[in-house]
């Protein structure tokens, strides 16, 4: 019984920690790279953050107004550190939405092994969209510059697009997940009391 409870205490850090790590990058990516992008293009958001997704004529247009240093700052360190990022995010959510969903957290019973495949899988094609989708067609853009593949802009935004749409699926489903775990664990705790 001591060897199960430590298994899941430390499976309880391993997921806290992987999602420290994931925010930390996240962090990084959103106030120190992306921010810089937006400032050499004067104002105009990057492609990572076009949630609305983006036209031929807005790739060429942001792409030239960064000009050569920013497409160089885009290629490394942007893509080089968001390579890292879509494993990272897709462990630490697929971890937490394993972790949230095994047996006597969010429900009595077990969460049926089907669901909890589809949960697992959720962050997975996010990070396939962002890592394999996304940065594999905004590296292609600018390796190709100034040569503009319509093909590669319009599978580049639709993955930003879908990224956004299905990464806001995931956290929505793991916030929803933790406050139900949480609302849980107090009641149990409350009725471990003893009563006066």
């Amino acid at each position: 019984m001591a060897g199960h409870d430590a298994a899941r205490f430390l499976s309880g850090w391993l997921v806290i920690a992987a999602l420290v790590l994931s925010f930390v990058l996240w962090a990084v990516l959103f106030f120190v790279t992306l921010p810089h992008l937006q400032m050499l293009a004067g104002g105009a958001q990057p492609f990572d953050l076009r949630l609305e997704g983006y036209t031929d004529a807005d790739a060429r247009a942001f792409l030239t107004a960064i000009g050569e240093r920013g497409r160089a700052y885009y290629l490394n360190p942007e893509l080089v550190l968001d390579s890292f990022y879509p494993p990272l995010y897709a462990a630490s959510r697929a971890l937490a939405l394993w972790w949230l969903t095994m047996p006597g957290r969010v429900r009595d019973g077990a969460m049926p092994l089907p669901w909890r495949r589809l949960l697992v899988a959720l962050p997975i094609l996010v990070a396939l969209l962002d890592g394999g989708g996304e940065n594999v067609c905004i590296a292609t853009m600018i390796w190709n510059w100034p040569d503009l593949s319509s093909g590669v802009v319009q599978l580049s935004s639709a993955a930003t697009q879908a990224k956004f749409l299905l990464g806001a699926l995931t956290e929505l489903l793991l916030v929803g997940f933790a406050v139900v775990w949480a609302r849980r664990r107090l009641r149990s705790r409350a009725a471990a009391l003893p009563k006066s």
